[in-house]
């Protein structure tokens, strides 16, 4: 780990660190399969959409986040932009700190960015690139902040790199404006997400402004630099399933007095839950009443909507192969729409995902915490569901087995938040249970039947 940056593996806000084996889980050499240090970092830091990205590595890094700046909500003039380094292999023998301060130079005076961040990388690692030097000269020629994030990959899992990138904007960015009385608001929180926040953020936004919340600024979901940075006037910080950033907001309740919660949108309970907690926090009484006519509303909408066009969902059955907190966050909803979870498969949990699976899972599901893909597709023909829910890389699971499934990696829809997101995931599943294709691809070939179509 560079010096001078914290042990993160070490959160005093973690639960399992109260128990008598403490510091989470570090990754073995060649166990991370799944999102490094460098891709955590770049979710986290990519929708601030006014800022700079350079990569200081190869142009195979950039790739690795191009989906991210695809997914990304349109915003600021830079947030589709990425830059990278492209680093040569004379740039490796030779030392890249030079030409890293002349790329920084180029972005400068051609973008006028409010602030870049610089992404140290496995490569500039290993060769002890000095990026710390570089940027501080940068940063004193032109009078805005260089952020060097030294995230190589080789260091952990993405959720490392969410905490790494909380921690830069905590040292770097947030607090680093006066406050503005006359700007406020009673109720100004911040809304912490972790992975492809923005547009869940922004609908979250939407749905708290109807009673009176006001969002200063989503961390991790798009913002502008001077929002961030103005993040620490919040009265309240709400993690919205990220527990990969409770480093941040325990640093921000302990630094400027910002109390925080977890909370989620997915599912009428669940909101209700996160909208009660907000409450709980301003004591306010017109503000619970507000907030209580609100939800009575909207969830007799739509208990009314689920009754009559989703009704179809009903005594479904399916199965979950998750990871992280989509583990989760959508089993309140599937059991409001009447969906029975025959089994969920886990394989990557922390223990905070899974005491959250336990809390919320009826008796007859089962729960397979290190699941690979023949128990999953077993468990799936044994317990007869009809669906398989599935996030990430588990999504080719069902898809070599041919059976109906439902990719719920928010990368490419945005997630399901508030009671449109409930919606939306219905119309999803019912879509995907009523398409013909399931029955056409069971079909035998010609020629292994004498009548094609009667196999």
């Amino acid at each position: 780990m560079p010096k001078g940056i914290p042990n993160l593996y070490i959160e005093p806000d973690c639960e399992h660190n109260r128990q008598f084996a403490k510091g989470c889980a570090a990754p073995s050499p060649g166990e991370i399969t799944k999102g490094c240090v460098f891709q955590g970092s770049q979710a986290v830091l990519l929708p601030i959409s006014d800022a700079a990205h350079l990569v200081h590595g190869t142009s195979g890094c950039l790739q690795n986040s191009w989906s991210m700046l695809e997914a990304g909500m349109p915003g600021g003039p830079l947030s589709k932009f990425g830059f990278s380094m492209g680093l040569t292999e004379m740039d490796i023998i030779l030392g890249g700190q030079k030409k890293l301060f002349e790329a920084i130079n180029y972005i400068v005076e051609h973008y006028r960015p409010p602030c870049i961040f610089v992404y140290a990388t496995c490569i500039t690692i290993l060769t002890a690139e000095d990026l710390d030097t570089v940027c501080r000269k940068a940063e004193s020629l032109w009078s805005i902040p260089i952020i060097p994030l030294h995230n190589s990959g080789l260091t952990g899992s993405g959720n490392m790199g969410n905490r790494q990138a909380g921690e830069a904007l905590f040292e770097k960015v947030i607090g680093t404006c006066d406050s503005d009385p006359r700007k406020l608001t009673p109720f100004d929180i911040n809304l912490i997400g972790d992975h492809h926040f923005s547009k869940e953020g922004h609908e979250i936004e939407a749905m708290l402004s109807k009673i009176g919340i006001r969002v200063i600024s989503r961390i991790a979901g798009e913002c502008t630099f001077s929002e961030l940075r103005s993040a620490h006037q919040a009265k309240l910080n709400m993690l919205v399933c990220s527990r990969s950033m409770v480093t941040l907001a325990r640093k921000m309740r302990d630094s400027f007095g910002i109390p925080y919660f977890e909370g989620s949108f997915c599912g009428s309970r669940e909101i209700r839950f996160s909208l009660r907690q907000l409450s709980f926090h301003f004591q306010d009484e017109g503000l619970d009443k507000q907030l209580h006519r609100y939800m009575r509303r909207e969830e007799e909408r739509l208990n009314k909507e689920i009754l009559r066009r989703y009704k179809s969902l009903k005594g479904k059955k399916v199965v979950l192969f998750t990871d992280g907190i989509e583990s989760w966050i959508y089993i309140s909803l599937l059991y409001e729409l009447g969906i029975k979870i025959a089994a969920i498969g886990t394989n990557q949990n922390a223990q905070e995902d899974l005491s959250r699976i336990k809390e919320r899972i009826h008796e007859d599901t089962l729960l397979v915490v290190q699941s690979d893909e023949t128990r999953i597709l077993k468990l799936y023909r044994e317990r007869k569901a009809d669906l398989m829910i599935v996030s990430g890389r588990n999504a080719f699971v069902p898809l070599k087995e041919r059976i109906p499934f439902m990719n719920i990696d928010e990368e490419q829809h945005g997630g399901y938040a508030g009671y449109d997101g409930v919606r939306r995931f219905a119309q999803g599943l019912m879509d995907t249970l009523e398409q013909p294709i399931w029955k056409i691809i069971r079909r035998r070939s010609p020629w292994e039947v004498e009548s094609y179509g009667q196999g």
